[in-house]
């Protein structure tokens, strides 16, 4: 049960500048322990007689703070499988709280249960069966505009056998060893383990939890040591978020196997998180949104977005550490590698940054992405890299600057990449942004760039060190005039024309002496092989073996005409020591009419690629149809799906919004659907319309495509509003000039009965009664008047006097719509004069007056 973490520590110095947290644990008087299996909520929670839960602790921790009394939470080892919610209220006090394993690594806050029941499926005894209770279905999309996601982006479920994730798939056609398949429809779950597995002994989880831990609007709280793991979030979401909160410490926390990511500091100030590890996270690491005074000091952001690769959604809002608008910020000894996406990203309106001894290695994309962003943001003594190398993706970049200005990196190393090292690329003519904290609008190029004591590596023929292939005119001559390179190493041993240039041609190629003369940068640089051992500072040495299954990011969806053939290439990615044969199929083809699939190859040896043909025919109907590419080894089983777009240039996503369960005259969270664009040109859309208890808000415009700023894609945003109780359906259809409109999207949601609480009658006058006697009984009669069960905790009196009066309660049952019950009040008066008081039913609290 326990984890072990292991963070490599860097020697980082806080930047006062910026902020951290500073939590006064001292204040702490009162002192919890909890632990699983041997406490009881009953119990009074000391060391001896500990609670069983955390969230028991949590709420006389509130409490305690309401009443000026700080808290410290020692958490026993063991597994707590409960969601714990640590929320403000307005009588809150400014004295801490603290969570913290007893043992680091041993408390481990879990989203999953296990399952058991489990029976051989008659299709195929290495598979097994069981009841599935839940109805999560598809996640909402991403909204703003993000790129298009499969439906298996979009799924929340998380599986494992005696601790070994399994691989979501979304069919039985699908299944092969380590894999696991959510049937809805027939409220089942199917799992395939590992050969040799013993099903009845097997220790069988499921995540049924999302966020483990929320913090909002707190101040002052320590969690320290604990484990977060198997969290079901979708993946906007995370496994701890914490919002709007302020003084918040994360210190030497594990977060692992979360299907979203690990911790979520959003419209945060004044904190760290240090000490801490994300790995294996469906979705990205670690990610700040929107924070202000931050410090991140020597943590871990490994082996993660294994969610989005499974629909190669590799590059958007994915990252082992995704800093989005952040502000003054400090990370220090940040490793990041492994990640099917960026190592780390700064996305958006990030300013003050400061980001030291870093090591960058070993992830899909670029090692580290600076995006639309004013800065100063600087890097230095980091290594961005690609290792020795162990791996090789295909679009993996050194560096990568887009629409982003006051950039400084210097004594760092960037090489061992498979493509460009240093890449600039943008929007020409800049790229508007505006300061969430002051308002001010920045149009950002690229200006403003120093490197300075680096040292830049490639290794192959025709990989570029500096890559510009076509951001020139107007926006190279102000990124060339505010370029501030010198005291460089500069070197590739195989090729020595590396520069490339959007000047005077795009793509014109220069050697270094070139690239000197018409920059007039680098003067003091050289163009020579480095001194020391930098592959070594650039290495991860991985867990263990395994391979990915990847494709390029933007070759997921295919566009064609009916009767010609889509073409999908995939890489297998071998680290770790992994070798062996790796069988490759397809699955899905067999629903496109008229369609069929071959492979170049369909097995790979360790590692290389293999390429699908899916040939359509000339009668194939015209449509949107996902196919699932499945590589197998043994027990490791990884899938990519993408879509053949038949006769048509639109998608939209996902197909079916559950929009869950709302109150009768609530409204729901915001529910993004996208619409995504494959053509060159823009489509035009006539209308966007709903169905029954939904609407929605077009941010689509007119058209999508073409001059519509997102270009390749848009998003419509559902709400559901219902007006009766029960399974509320409907439809969003999205009607263009496409030849595959209208594009219809599934809507549906639960109403939810709402309790109205009606008390008859209002008031009660007792006629006037000696003191020290009982009158005689008068009746309330309370009625639910809803359309939702009511459920009654208590019934009690309220007032100056309450112990003046006394009723027999007959309202201890729970009252379905239009129910009701009876409570006789009597008068016992204690003193001469008028006395007034309420009737409370709990939880629901209405005064009714009674006078004498």
């Amino acid at each position: 049960m326990r984890r072990i973490i292991t963070v490599v520590v860097f020697a980082c110095l806080a930047s006062i500048a910026w902020g951290q947290s500073s939590v006064n644990e001292s204040l702490e008087t009162v002192f919890y322990w909890v632990d699983a299996v041997a406490g009881s909520d009953n119990n009074p929670g000391t060391q001896a007689s500990p609670f069983q839960t955390i969230g028991k602790a949590t709420l006389l921790a509130e409490t305690n703070n309401q009443g000026g009394v700080g808290t410290m939470i020692n958490v026993n080892p063991g597994l707590y499988r409960e969601a714990v919610t640590l929320k403000a209220v307005g009588a809150d006090s400014a004295l801490p709280i603290t969570i913290q394993a007893v043992t680091p690594g041993t408390a481990i806050m879990t989203g999953a249960d296990s399952f058991t029941g489990w029976q051989p499926y008659s299709g195929n005894s290495s598979i097994y069966q069981t009841v599935w209770p839940y109805q999560f279905g598809l996640c909402a999309a991403d909204s703003g505009g993000g790129p298009f996601q499969q439906d298996i982006v979009l799924r929340r479920e998380v599986a494992f056998v005696n601790g070994k994730p399994l691989t979501q798939v979304m069919s039985l056609s699908q299944m092969m060893q380590g894999t696991f398949f959510v049937d809805e429809t027939n409220a089942a779950i199917y799992i395939y383990p590992a050969a040799g597995t013993d099903i009845g002994a097997a220790d069988v989880e499921i995540g049924t939890r999302g966020a483990l831990l929320a913090i909002t609007a707190k101040s002052n709280v320590v969690v320290r040591g604990m484990t977060f793991e198997y969290s079901n979030s979708c993946r906007n979401g995370s496994a701890l978020p914490v919002t709007s909160s302020d003084n918040v410490l994360l210190d030497g926390d594990a977060f692992y196997w979360n299907n979203a990511q690990g911790p979520a500091m959003i419209l945060d100030t004044n904190f760290t998180v240090q000490n801490s590890t994300a790995n294996h996270n469906g979705i990205g690491g670690m990610a700040g949104d929107a924070t202000k005074k931050s410090q991140w000091t020597n943590n871990v952001t490994n082996y993660n977005n294994w969610r989005g690769a499974q629909g190669a959604f590799y590059n958007w809002s994915s990252a082992g550490f995704h800093p989005y608008a952040t502000h003054s910020e400090s990370i220090c000894g940040l490793t990041s590698a492994y990640n099917q996406c960026f190592g780390i990203h700064w996305d958006t309106d990030n300013r003050d940054i400061t980001a030291d001894k870093m090591i960058l290695s070993e992830n899909l994309l670029s090692e580290a992405l600076i995006e639309k962003s004013e800065g100063p943001i600087s890097i230095t003594n980091s290594t961005m890299c690609g290792g020795d190398p162990i791996t090789d993706p295909a679009n993996e970049i050194g560096f990568w600057l887009r629409n982003s200005e006051m950039v400084t990196i210097s004594n760092s190393v960037i090489a061992g990449a498979s493509q460009e090292l240093f890449d600039v690329i943008g929007t020409a003519g800049g790229y508007q942004v505006t300061d969430w904290e002051t308002k001010q609008v920045y149009n950002l190029t690229e200006k403003n760039v120093t490197l300075n004591n680096n040292t830049i590596v490639g290794s192959a023929l025709n990989q570029n060190l500096f890559y510009d292939s076509s951001l020139g005119g107007a926006d190279w001559d102000g990124f060339l005039s505010t370029l501030s390179s010198d005291y460089n190493t500069w070197w590739n041993p195989v090729d020595s024309t590396v520069f490339l240039l959007p000047v005077p041609v795009n793509n014109t190629q220069l050697d270094f002496p070139g690239w000197q003369a018409f920059t007039l940068q680098d003067q003091h640089s050289t163009f020579a092989a480095p001194t020391g051992n930098y592959p070594a500072a650039c290495t991860v040495a991985p867990e263990g073996p395994d391979f990915w299954y990847v494709t390029d990011p933007i070759k997921g969806l295919v566009d064609i005409q009916a009767g010609a053939a889509a073409t999908f290439t995939t890489t297998v990615v071998a680290f770790g020591g992994f070798s062996g044969p790796v069988a490759l199929r397809v699955d899905g083809v067999q629903n496109i009419p008229g369609a069929t699939p071959s492979w170049d190859v369909t097995s790979l040896n360790t590692s290389g690629s293999a390429t699908l043909t899916v040939t359509t025919a000339s009668s194939t109907p015209t449509g949107v149809y996902p196919i699932v590419m499945i590589a197998n080894n043994g027990s490791i089983t990884r899938t990519l799906t993408g879509s053949v777009l038949v006769n048509t240039v639109l998608a939209v996503g996902p197909k079916v919004a559950n929009m869950g369960s709302v109150g009768i005259g609530s409204i729901s969270a915001d529910f993004p659907v996208t619409l995504a664009h494959l053509g060159p040109n823009g489509v035009a859309i006539s209308s966007i319309t709903t169905t029954g208890d939904f609407s929605q808000t077009n941010t689509c415009g007119s058209q999508v495509g073409g001059s519509n700023k997102f270009n390749f894609q848009c998003s419509i945003t559902l709400s559901f509003t219902p007006t009766k109780v029960g399974t509320r359906t409907g439809t969003l259809t999205i009607t263009d000039a496409d030849a595959g409109s209208p594009q219809k999207v599934t809507l549906t949601g639960v109403g939810l009965g709402v309790p109205i609480v009606a008390l008859s009658p209002s008031t009660l006058t007792f006629p006037s009664t000696n003191v020290g006697y009982t009158s005689t009984a008068q009746t309330v009669t309370l009625t639910n008047s809803g359309t939702g069960d009511l459920g009654i905790t208590s019934v009690t009196l309220s007032g100056v006097h309450p112990e003046a009066f006394g009723l027999t309660n007959g309202c201890t049952t729970t009252l379905p719509p239009g129910g009701s019950c009876k409570i006789p009040v009597t008068f016992t008066p204690t003193f001469s004069g008028t006395i007034n008081v309420s009737v409370r039913p709990t939880p629901f609290q209405f005064s009714k007056e009674m006078a004498n």
